[in-house]
């Protein structure tokens, strides 16, 4: 029985009723709607590429080209298939692109182009959703020990807090602040990540010193994950004494004068050693004074052991082991002292 090509009769080689010419002709090398759809967040123009969530800035060939290949339907017939998008306009959120196909089939090699237009859709990623939602993973809070922070504390924390988020938003798009709330004892900082909230409070700590604890709690359930979720509270904690203030510590009467992340340091009134302390033992100190408390008085005298000096509350003659560093007093000099549990120490260096 002669069969003949459904469309041209011809009587040669059939493949699914057609001639090879007209089968080549016909042959659709891939299905595709007339057009699709790639999504960019509206708030911060983040592209969802691969399921995935992007800053990539602008919208890219493989970005539309992924849009593309994940609605395009392979002609299972064609082997060895290249396909690539080639975009020909742009008017506002639609591109016009053409879709390159070779390959062979039927032991030919074909080549196809196909119009399609991909479309810009709005949407809202992840993160925007929670900084517009008021989510936050973490509370910064600032406070300081037996006292309220002072305005100038305030204002530095201020500060650097901001420099922090600016710093760390450019690789962690949850790093902002949803809120800053004054409280009576002090400063909290609601911040959108853990981990953002974690790096501030470590170099805050290094800039005022201090001490850092933390605590948790479950406040609600991911199904789509099976997992919990955390809010974290960071507390900052100021010491209680400033820079210039007056600590006693072991028997020792000690000037601050460096307050570190890892330790403070000051002045031993005693010998005028510089004396250096670990936070951990931040609650053996105890802030006696402040600057003040400092007074004024006169040498009266020097001899080579003693240095005579008026006591500035009663003017009565008080006598100081002299100390090398004294070697640059006079009589009748002004000096300024401090006077603590009714011993008086000079003071040497106004800092």
């Amino acid at each position: 029985m002669i069969m003949f090509c459904l469309l041209c009769d011809s009587q040669e080689k059939l493949y699914d009723g057609l001639c090879k010419k007209c089968y080549l002709n016909e042959f659709e090398a891939i299905k595709l709607p007339e057009y699709t759809t790639f999504t960019v967040c509206s708030h911060c123009g983040a592209t969802l590429k691969k399921n995935k969530w992007q800053q990539v800035g602008y919208y890219d060939d493989e970005i539309i080209n992924d849009a593309i290949q994940k609605n395009i339907e392979v002609n299972p017939k064609l082997e060895d298939v290249d396909i690539y998008t080639q975009i020909i306009n742009n008017r506002g959120t639609v591109y016009e692109c053409i879709i390159h196909v070779s390959g062979n089939v039927i032991g030919t090699a074909i080549n196809r182009e196909y119009p399609i237009e991909v479309k810009v859709e709005k949407g809202v990623c992840p993160d925007c959703s929670k900084y517009y939602s008021g989510y936050y993973e973490a509370v910064i809070q600032l406070r300081a020990d037996d006292r309220k922070l002072l305005d100038e504390e305030i204002r530095k924390a201020d500060e650097f807090i901001s420099n922090e988020i600016q710093r760390l938003c450019k690789t962690n798009k949850l790093a902002y602040v949803t809120e800053r709330i004054v409280l009576k004892e002090g400063i909290d900082y609601q911040v959108g990540s853990h981990n953002a909230a974690h790096k501030i409070v470590v170099n805050l700590q290094k800039q005022f010193g201090g001490t850092i604890t933390q605590s948790r709690k479950i406040v609600g359930h991911d199904k789509s994950r099976s997992k919990d979720l955390y809010r974290s509270w960071i507390l900052l904690r100021l010491p209680s004494f400033n820079k210039n203030d007056f600590i006693s510590y072991e028997d020792k009467i000690i000037r601050i004068e460096k307050i570190g992340s890892h330790k403070f340091s000051g002045i031993n009134l005693n010998d005028y050693s510089t004396e250096s302390i670990s936070w951990k033992e931040y609650d053996n100190i105890k802030k006696i004074a402040d600057i003040n408390d400092i007074k004024t008085t006169t040498v009266t005298n020097m001899t080579p052991n003693e240095i005579q000096i008026l006591d500035p509350d009663n003017y009565d003659t008080v006598d100081l082991k002299r100390l090398d560093v004294m070697n640059n007093l006079n009589i009748g000099e002004q000096i300024n002292v401090i006077k603590i549990q009714d011993r008086i120490y000079v003071i040497l260096d106004d800092n």
